[in-house]
């Protein structure tokens, strides 16, 4: 029984519960564990069979590690087989599709008169489901129907360190480095591909098929292999020499406009491989170009940038001073201001911002106005008392629907500075939400626009904006924008923070952390602003907060 399988009637398992309207933390810690599972390279059933603590990885308690070895020993899950039995037979049959969620689906059925899987499909390829239930439904839908995962870069950080470790531990690889669009560092990745060194490839191929109990061979050559994985993505492997290194590992990583740029000044790839180049440093520096970043092989000017040593200083996460974009418990923050402030000044910051949501969003918690006078007097009196930390008194004001701003002006007044975002009516057309965001920021108390297309990576496309005419209009009344690192987020696009740097704006590349925990996601932020080539010099949370301070005040 491989990984897959296993995770797939956990996943389930946590359908049904979620069906039956249990307790929704733990049907997240059957999804979470069934997660975990499919990127686990031990195989699940052997670990059973030798009666191993499962209780060892994380996310897997006792009551999950006692549903794995039912699974495993008996070849179903009788606690997921009587709830099949209590459920009407159009929930039971979603069974084959665990990413679903039925409460969504058979609101669907009921309205449309259907109740099946086939029926389904039909209305969401006719368009229909997208005309009474809108995008976000599609989206879901979409992923949930879907045979193969596309997973977000965040989630495929524990996937990548665990092959990584398959391949130089059981496997036997002399190295392993990743390359190809992880290592580009893109939003979503489809294959997860590596550059290996080996003496014997054949052997390897053989022994990575036993990951996670199973990961089916697709195609293999001398050289090469493709396996699907039970994360549902693809696993590529590239085999190369110590020789060869450094030129396999920048054609296993660059994209192909990039390669086709490269090549036009290299040579082709084929007869680079005839010269040593043990890394990528010596094969850029035997043709006279600086060392290109991953980041910025995409294809763009970056080869003939690193042709005249003109490549952007690119922002590290070192170059942040403090966090901007942060919620605490007065809104729907999971921690206190003063847990929130200790967390920041143990990562090293100098400031905090608390941005709790503003009074119109109710479903988070809103602020009122009397409450943010409060917060801010609160703050004040903190920062009396604190040492090493500065607390900066803002909030994530809602951008209303049309294009005011959700505080009265002598309450934005107190704020050290404000975001503003939008957080309702993304169905707006184009011109609408582009005035909306136009409106908002002729307010002399807006500062940074937050989270500029309101997108969730495979849940839902961003509302449409014109985002040249923000541009223009951040330009013209010194507004700026946000690169929010939240992984399912990562909005501005690398292709909009490039348009903003372009044109002198500077960004905040804040987490919008909801706990202490999410302080440390700014490295997602960080890779994304990389991408955009953008340098330390064009970030506003890289400044000390006189200088900040400064950029904040409109005239």
């Amino acid at each position: 029984m491989t990984n897959a399988e296993i995770a797939n009637t956990l996943a389930t398992f946590a359908q049904m519960l979620s069906a039956q309207k249990e307790n929704p933390y733990k049907v997240k810690a059957y999804h979470r564990a069934a997660t975990k599972i499919r990127d686990l390279p031990e195989s699940l059933e052997e670990l059973v069979r030798d009666e191993s603590d499962l209780t060892q990885f994380s996310g897997i308690g006792e009551g999950i590690a006692s549903a794995v070895k039912e699974i495993v020993l008996a070849g179903s899950l009788s606690k997921l087989e009587l709830l099949r039995g209590q459920v009407p037979p159009e929930v039971a049959s979603l069974s084959q599709f665990p990413r679903l969620d039925p409460a969504r689906v058979l609101r669907i059925y009921k309205k449309l008169g259907i109740s099946s899987i086939e029926s389904l499909k039909e209305r969401l390829e006719s368009g229909e489901i997208q005309t009474l239930f809108g995008t976000r439904m599609v989206q879901h839908l979409q992923i949930g129907l879907s045979a193969s995962h596309t997973m977000l870069l965040y989630g495929a950080e524990p996937l990548r360190l665990a092959v990584e470790e398959f391949l130089v531990g059981p496997c036997g690889a002399d190295r392993a480095e990743v390359a190809g669009d992880y290592r580009r560092r893109l939003e979503t990745i489809e294959n997860l591909a590596f550059l290996v060194e080996t003496s014997g490839f054949a052997e390897l191929v053989k022994k990575v098929q036993r990951y996670g109990g199973h990961a089916p061979l697709l195609v293999s050559s001398k050289s090469s292999a493709e396996f699907s994985l039970p994360a549902g993505i693809s696993l590529t492997l590239k085999r190369a020499s110590k020789n060869t290194w450094g030129t396999s590992l920048v054609a296993a990583t660059g994209s192909k406009a990039h390669l086709r740029k490269l090549t036009a000044l290299t040579g082709p790839i084929s007869s680079l491989m005839k010269s040593s180049f043990p890394s990528e440093t010596s094969l850029y520096e035997n043709f006279g170009l600086a060392y290109i970043h991953p980041e910025l092989r995409e294809g763009r000017d970056e080869v003939d940038l690193a042709a005249k040593d003109s490549l952007p200083s690119l922002v590290t996460v070192k170059d942040l001073r403090g966090e901007l974009h942060a919620h605490s418990t007065s809104s729907d923050g999971a921690h206190s201001i003063e847990e929130m402030a200790a967390a920041a000044k143990v990562a090293g910051y100098e400031y905090l911002g608390i941005t709790d949501h503003s009074q119109s969003l109710k479903l988070a918690g809103g602020v009122s106005i009397e409450d943010l006078w409060k917060q801010i007097r609160y703050i004040d009196k903190l920062n009396e008392r604190m040492d090493g930390i500065r607390i900066l008194k803002s909030s994530e004001v809602d951008i209303l629907v049309d294009g005011s701003l959700d505080y009265p002006d002598d309450l934005l007044k107190e704020l050290d500075y404000t975001i503003c975002s939008i957080h309702s009516r993304f169905a707006l057309g184009k011109t609408e939400q582009t005035e909306r965001i136009l409106r908002a920021m002729d307010n002399r108390y807006f500062n940074i626009l937050g989270h500029a297309t309101g997108r969730l990576l495979l849940k839902r496309p961003g509302y449409e904006i014109s985002f040249e005419r923000l541009i223009a209009h951040a330009r013209q009344n010194g507004c700026f924008f946000e690169i929010n690192s939240s992984p399912d987020r990562l909005d501005l696009s690398a292709e909009n923070a490039r348009a903003a740097v372009g044109a002198g704006i500077k960004l905040l590349i804040s987490t919008d952390a909801h706990s202490t925990r999410e302080l440390g996601l700014s490295y997602c932020g960080v890779d994304q602003a990389r991408r955009a080539g953008v340098e330390k010099s064009s970030v506003l949370n890289s400044l000390p907060w006189p200088q900040l301070k400064k950029l904040m005040k409109r005239s």
